[in-house]
């Protein structure tokens, strides 16, 4: 009976893991050919796919759900793990910018030396991500997140031979080596102050003993660590030379997919024990009654860090004359919109920041992936090596300016959806959190100014001529690379079309996140 219900609820992870492991197994028989390792790969991010929308409910894929759904969204327990339907979002969002990464890598030289390392690595970086979506636990949570964070090193240095991604790969290993013991310091300060690390146990003590100073001590490391991950102001200047030094590919799926880990990260942390906890009873002592709402400094230290993050993002990458750089301190200014739903912390916010995660995963895993395609035709990486793309490679350049316009927000796009839901739910919230929703709106304003430029010299600045270049760019970019561009498009034009099919479950998840522990 135990192991069946292993199995049931650990099904994507055990297909992910299952992927991953005949990967290294086919690479140790002699196999070499990139396109057998990256069959596998999609294939089974494709069925974890599958099975963790069954476990969602969606027809008609819901008859083939391994989790009853009784068993989704149970009040808290003791348990190291629990299912919920937000979990099952996040773990959807991370397969999600697996398949992307994997599918577009299909195009890679199919000879390339590191290819089942790297298929290999992008799995066990997901199943990190998808372990971490069903925590239930701090210390299960972090170690979750050292499973992803390890794999991610060793993909941005995978290559070996190129000087620039093992620098990006050393810095990369230091910086999280940092978060990790911060982490796992705040942890233990936690487990002082309240006896467990269980999110029933920080629950229920915060409900008894409210915020001790070892409590604050411990939530201000976490803060720190899991600033990191998401890249926050003042914990994000790692980012940008890792983003500009990975492999492309590599790139798309650290801004696409690994970041998002600590956005989920943070939900668990600052939104759920400490909302869940009033449902379990109101405990007072000597007349004094403890109130369940995140302490004002907490609350006023992620609003700040929220505002710089989106502001510090903006500007530096108005400055930026590289293409990779430019889209890294763009992907910063993501990460403070983000945090707003957290500071804000209703239903609707957490909707907000939900949906811009999703609306994140196809514009900036996107992005990052025109790049890479651009950089196998040939071109440089600076914005002006840019210049008259949008003439030479038309569709291509198309799906660029989509991806660049909704990040900026622009109407009939998906990052426009998600922005509007996400600063609505901080004016709905009125107080000072309304002053999170202008800071958000011009940052978003400035950030149209540097992703003009760059459009500006695809479509209306004149190339260089030159002949060898003319030749590179006329040569096709892959099929596996044409595909996963062209799926992100679609979502984003579709999304910002009609977001209802995923907006309403979603709304549904948050609501059932807050009110766990009822």
């Amino acid at each position: 009976m135990f192991e069946t219900d292993f199995i049931a609820t650990f099904t994507p992870e055990l297909l992910v893991l299952g992927a991953a492991l005949l990967i290294f197994l086919l690479d140790v028989v002699g196999v070499r050919r990139l396109e057998a390792f990256g069959a596998v790969a999609v294939s089974g991010i494709s069925l974890a796919f599958l099975a963790v929308v069954a476990d969602l409910g969606f027809a008609p894929l819901a008859v083939l759900r391994t989790i009853p759904a009784g068993s989704v969204d149970l009040p808290l327990s003791a348990s190291l793990t629990a299912v919920t339907s937000l979990g099952l979002v996040f773990q959807a969002i991370f397969l999600v910018s697996a398949f992307l990464v994997a599918l577009a890598s299909l195009s890679r030289p199919s000879g390339e030396r590191g290819a089942a390392v790297f298929f290999g690595l992008v799995l066990m970086a997901t199943l990190g991500m998808l372990l971490a979506a069903v925590a239930n636990d701090l210390i299960f949570l972090l170690l979750s997140v050292e499973v992803t964070g390890i794999a991610t090193y060793l993909l941005v240095g995978y290559t070996r031979k190129d000087a620039r991604s093992l620098e990006a790969a050393m810095k990369f290993y230091i910086v999280g080596a940092l978060s990790s013991t911060l982490s796992f310091f705040g942890a233990s300060l936690l487990f002082g102050a309240y006896g467990g690390t269980g999110f029933l146990v920080l629950a229920r003590q915060t409900a008894a003993l409210g915020y001790p100073a070892l409590a604050l001590a411990g939530y201000a490391l976490l803060i720190a660590g899991l600033g990191f991950k998401l890249t926050l102001v003042p914990f994000h200047a790692w980012a940008v030379d890792v983003y500009d030094g990975a492999p492309d590919d590599v790139s798309a799926f650290l801004a696409g997919g690994s970041k998002k880990i600590g956005i989920f990260a943070f939900f668990l942390v600052f939104v759920g024990p400490v909302l869940a906890a009033p449902a379990l009873g109101r405990w007072c002592s000597l007349s004094r009654c403890s109130t369940l709402q995140l302490p004002a400094t907490v609350e006023l230290a992620l609003g700040i860090i929220a505002i710089l993050t989106m502001t510090v993002g903006n500007v530096l990458a108005l400055m930026q004359p590289e293409m990779k750089r430019l889209l890294a301190y763009s992907s910063i200014s993501q990460a403070g919109y983000m945090l707003i739903g957290v500071v804000v912390g209703t239903s609707a916010a957490l909707t907000g920041t939900t949906l811009q995660v999703v609306a994140h995963v196809f514009m900036k895993a996107g992005a990052f992936l025109v790049v890479a395609a651009v950089v196998g035709l040939g071109v440089g990486p600076r914005v002006d090596d840019w210049k008259g793309l949008g003439r030479r490679r038309p569709y291509l350049m198309l799906a660029f300016a989509l991806m660049l316009l909704s990040l900026a927000g622009v109407p009939l796009t998906v990052g426009f959806v998600s922005k509007f839901v996400l600063f609505s739910s901080a004016v709905q919230a009125e107080g000072w959190f309304v002053w999170l929703a202008v800071a958000g709106l011009l940052n978003s304003a400035l950030s149209v100014f540097y992703y003009v430029r760059v459009l500006k010299s695809v479509y209306l600045d004149a190339p260089a001529p030159s002949a060898a270049a003319d030749a590179r760019l006329d040569r096709p970019i892959g099929v596996g690379r044409t595909a996963a561009i062209a799926i992100a498009v679609i979502a984003i034009v579709a999304l910002g079309i009609d977001p209802q099919p995923i907006l309403g479950g979603i709304q549904s998840a948050t609501t059932h996140f807050l009110q766990i522990g009822a």
